[in-house]
């Protein structure tokens, strides 16, 4: 009955909130005339993304920056590598997403927990963060944090083979729960922090 909430409804929940979610945020303004109703000019809520912090030591983001951005693109180019190796059973793909989903975790893990204590640390991104920054580092570091135990510390590999049907399967809308119950505690909270990410986003 939890599998069946967490790894039936709840992706089903995030990519309509995703998807829906944004569409609407895109064309109805919370902070605007447009509050409440769709018009393809109101420029959404201006709230997509973060403002930039670029202005405030500039020295020590740099890398931080660079780690975060590169961490995030190579942790998903990697997923999705890993994820079709084990709806085709392809060992090289899901190698791939090993190695290259560990490298990009750390790089997002290092990127974002430097963001994170920049915004608690210096008073100038105090002053100008807001609650959802904080958030959304904190997604950040719980999901790569999450998946770096997984590979790092518990050195269990092979979980492509059985999250990449069962992903495939949600997506063909026959969800079959049963090929992720078997997989450990540590990757299903992992899924999890991602789907309730998505929903939030």
């Amino acid at each position: 009955m939890v599998d069946s909430f967490f790894f039936v409804a709840l992706p089903y929940i995030a990519i309509v909130l995703l998807i829906g979610g944004s569409a609407y945020r895109a064309f109805t303004g919370a902070k605007t005339a447009f509050r409440g109703r769709l018009a393809w000019s109101a420029r959404g809520d201006l709230l997509w993304t973060t403002r930039s912090t670029g202005f405030f030591g500039r020295t020590s983001i740099a890398p931080a920056a660079l780690a975060l951005h590169w961490g995030l693109i190579i942790t998903i180019v990697a997923h999705v590598v890993g994820f079709i190796g084990g709806v085709g059973n392809w060992p090289v793909l899901v190698d791939l997403f090993r190695w290259g989903g560990m490298a990009g975790g750390m790089l997002l893990f290092y990127g974002a927990s430097w963001a994170f204590v920049r915004r608690c640390t210096a008073p100038q991104l105090r002053a100008m963060s807001t609650l959802e920054d904080y958030i959304v580092l904190l997604f950040l570091i719980s999901i790569s944090g999450l998946g770096l135990y997984h590979s790092v510390i518990d050195m269990a590999f092979g979980v492509s083979y059985s999250v990449g049907p069962w992903l495939a399967s949600i997506f063909m809308f026959r969800p079959d729960v049963s090929l992720v119950t078997g997989i450990s505690f540590v990757v299903k909270l992992h899924m999890i922090v991602i789907f309730v990410f998505f929903a939030y986003i």
